[in-house]
């Protein structure tokens, strides 16, 4: 299964979702690169994660983050803006920003390894963390491990 479809299923379940979004609020954490960590594991690829890290970072940096910040601030009534136009706008950027999810995962899956016996995925979670460069608490990356599982 490729890793934007297993994600889509994964975020799916609403155990998963809060877990990576208490990781993405709370810790400051990409999402998008913790879901390919752990579907690394879980199909046993083995992959650059300094490499992964360094590309996930400079994406969110430059694309992510940037257009997360603008759909959050449409997300309250803006003054002498209509609803009616705010709207259509943050759900349009709504949906460029899913895209580029998917293009940093579909990046993310290429520099991947062939698939092999199963990894653990809290392992995975922790050295894709770490290779980030400022790993949130274990716990944190524990409950996402779970609700995958």
């Amino acid at each position: 299964m490729t890793l934007w479809d297993w994600a889509l299923a994964a975020y799916a379940r609403q155990d998963v979702a809060a877990a990576c979004l208490n990781l993405q609020d709370a810790h400051g954490q990409n999402v998008p690169y913790l879901l390919w960590a752990a579907w690394a594991a879980g199909e046993g690829r083995v992959a650059d994660a300094k490499a992964a890290a360094g590309l996930m970072k400079q994406w969110d940096a430059e694309v992510g983050a940037p257009l997360r910040g603008v759909r959050r601030a449409l997300k309250a009534p803006f003054p002498a803006v209509a609803d009616t136009a705010r709207e259509p706008f943050r759900e349009t950027l709504k949906a460029v920003e899913l895209q580029g999810e998917r293009v940093l995962m579909e990046s993310l899956e290429a520099m991947s390894g062939p698939s092999g016996p199963p990894l653990d995925v809290l392992a995975g979670l922790i050295a894709a963390a770490a290779a980030s460069g400022d790993p949130p608490r274990t716990s944190a990356l524990e409950r996402l491990a779970t609700a995958l599982s």
